[in-house]
């Protein structure tokens, strides 16, 4: 019975042939596993720098011991809506991850979130302004 659903919701619907456009100011992004920014170096000592930390921590909250999660993400911007000003497809930008909202669009891990709640954009050096 849910298959013939399904069926029904997306019959006459090529999704081959459709795009993500977001509204106004809005940009999906799709977060990387892991920050291809992040630098580690080793020390003259042997200690290595910069790996994400697998520490616990004690929440100020409960007082219980809590996985120590990162609070922004590096994503690459997917689609831009017409409003958008600063960042452009293909730029790395850095965002909270509270605020990224999921789009269930194709099992794409995308997400969306408004320009202005970008931190940053990832740019080379002398093409800030294009």
């Amino acid at each position: 019975m849910s298959d013939t659903i399904i069926e029904k919701q997306v019959s006459g619907i090529n999704t081959s042939d459709v795009e993500l456009i977001p509204c106004n100011v809005g940009v999906i992004v799709r977060p990387y596993e892991e920050n291809p920014y992040r630098m580690i170096e080793r020390t003259e000592s042997g200690l290595i720098v910069g790996v994400q930390s697998s520490q616990k921590v004690i929440s100020n909250d409960s007082g219980e011991m809590e996985e120590n999660e990162e609070y922004i993400t590096c994503a690459k911007v997917i689609a831009v809506g017409p409003f958008t000003r600063n960042v452009k497809v293909g730029e790395d930008v850095f965002v909270v991850k509270h605020i990224l909202k999921p789009i269930p669009f194709r099992k794409q891990n995308l997400w969306e979130l408004d320009e202005q709640n970008i931190l940053c954009r990832i740019v080379p050096k002398g093409t800030q302004n294009d």
